[in-house]
């Protein structure tokens, strides 16, 4: 698998037929996938940039060298990301306790079929049963948070783990890359859990909503767009609910504030454990507020979505009184939708 990196400078050099790119200290980029004005191009060990072929690890690339998916050019939202961060690997002992390795890939820890294949439920006790037990036990909502994909390599990437077979794809590194900037952006190790759910906000209201991708799945019942994860969101800039969920999940995951889902069939939204009280954020139309979530609101089928099993669990209390909030700047308590709601704006 090859490695991928970010140009800050350099220039485009044709040789013949083919194109190269000659970095700014005169070196050429070769055997790499690299970053140039916000598209990704893949070169092989002479530098000569593969064109409108399948390279050797296995991408798309147009008549031009670019990275395609399904005959669309990946972009990058910021252009030429930084790389640079203020510890090689910031998440190093935060997060590994969630993940683990199968069949040569990274995997999320704490599913079903995991904790079964690790040997460690008891007799007769579903998976996912034992996961929910856990997380209680441990008071740790994060183990059924469940991250997947590239996301759960960007977390092994910057906790400093192995590499696996996915971890250098240039999918994974672009996701890394964005991560990175969000988390050098301001300091996220003494910033207040309401300063993270707000950034975090702020970070996915920027992908707009990807109506083709909605109703690909409306229509279809299916949909392998990209829009539905933390890629899709934090790189390409498009998202429906579920991507914008997961970014949030990871870029909670990469700043230190717990992160959980609320929503019901088609929908679902991100909720943020700020200073002990669960609050919702609605990024599918962008709302510059949060809401104290309701965890207890039961589903169609009548029973609490899995937050408020997990609450619970643990005894967590609603809070329905501004005098029970924190001293929080830009609480009120407002009437949405018919009903009086906690609400707490932010900028």
């Amino acid at each position: 698998m090859l490695a991928s990196s970010t140009a800050f400078a350099g220039q485009w050099k044709q040789e013949g037929s083919t194109w190269k790119y000659q970095n700014d200290d005169g070196s050429y980029v070769t055997n790499n996938w690299q970053w140039i004005d916000g598209k990704s191009y893949c070169f092989d060990s002479n530098g000569n940039m593969y064109a409108n072929t399948t390279t050797p690890d296995g991408y798309t690339v147009n008549a031009d060298g670019q990275w395609v998916v399904g005959g669309v050019v990946q972009t990058r939202n910021s252009g030429n990301v930084s790389t640079a961060t203020n510890d090689e690997f910031p998440l190093k002992g935060r997060v590994e306790k969630y993940l683990n390795t199968y069949e040569g890939n990274y995997v999320w820890y704490w599913t079903g079929p995991n904790v079964i294949r690790e040997g460690i439920v008891p007799a007769g006790m579903p998976g996912l049963n034992y996961v929910y037990q856990r997380a209680i036990e441990d008071r740790d909502p994060s183990y059924c948070t469940g991250l997947s994909g590239y996301s759960i390599d960007v977390l092994a990437k910057l906790a400093g783990l192995p590499d696996m077979a996915s971890s250098n794809s240039p999918e994974v590194i672009a996701l890394t890359n964005e991560v990175k900037e969000f988390m050098n952006s301001f300091d996220w190790r003494n910033a207040s859990d309401l300063e993270k759910a707000t950034r975090i906000c702020n970070r996915i209201h920027e992908a707009s909503y990807d109506h083709d991708a909605a109703n690909e799945a409306q229509t279809t019942g299916w949909s392998e767009s990209l829009s539905y994860g933390a890629y899709g969101c934090l790189v390409n800039g498009k998202a429906v609910c579920q991507g914008y969920t997961e970014a949030a999940h990871l870029l909670g995951f990469a700043v230190g504030i717990k992160t959980r889902e609320m929503g019901d069939v088609g929908h679902t939204y991100p909720v943020f454990l700020v200073d002990g009280v669960w609050l919702g954020n609605e990024p599918t139309t962008q709302n510059k507020y949060f809401v104290v979530e309701d965890v207890y609101r039961k589903n169609v089928i009548g029973t609490y979505q899995l937050l408020g099993q997990y609450c619970e669990g643990t005894g967590y209390t609603v809070p329905t009184d501004l005098s029970q909030l924190p001293d929080w700047a830009g609480k009120s308590e407002e009437t949405r939708f018919g009903k009086q709601e906690l609400v707490i704006r932010f900028q």
